[in-house]
């Protein structure tokens, strides 16, 4: 009986390789795909790899990913509620990459703030300049008057 057992799974497993027709463009894939999502019982732990792998396989053939990185942040981070803890977090590991990439820190600079309080004043300097020319503007108006 146990014979029969394993002949019987190897007929269906034979029979479901031969009704098995491979997609044959991007659409009919597309199809399986959403239908097998849709109709079967998956499960995540099986189903993620399998897009992690499609999007691996797009980047090393396109050189970009499949779609918008920032959109899907911000879709995850709405949908969560925006989580706090986690916004930290990601915001501290962004800086971090940033300042190991480019060498410096993403807030302004010492240096920055120095050139800006130096344009502070320069501004400060053209006002005082604007408002000592009307005032010698008006002198000379109220000489020519008195004149």
């Amino acid at each position: 009986m146990h014979i029969d057992v394993s002949i019987q799974v190897d007929e269906k497993a034979e029979s479901s390789a031969e009704s098995f027709v491979p997609p044959e463009n991007v659409d009919q894939l597309i199809e399986a795909v959403h239908d097998l999502l849709i109709n079967k019982h998956l499960e995540v732990s099986k189903v993620r790899p399998f897009f992690w792998s499609m999007v691996e396989t797009y980047i090393d053939r396109f050189d970009v990913y499949p779609f918008d990185v920032v959109k899907a942040l911000f879709y995850y981070l709405e949908s969560a509620d925006y989580p706090p803890d986690e916004m930290r977090s990601l915001v501290k590991k962004l800086e971090e990459c940033y300042d190991q990439e480019h060498g410096e820190s993403m807030h302004k600079s010492t240096k920055l703030v120095c050139s800006d309080d130096g344009l502070d004043g320069e501004i400060k300097e053209l006002r005082e300049s604007i408002k000592y020319a009307s005032m010698v503007g008006e002198l000379e108006e109220e000489l020519e008057e008195d004149a």
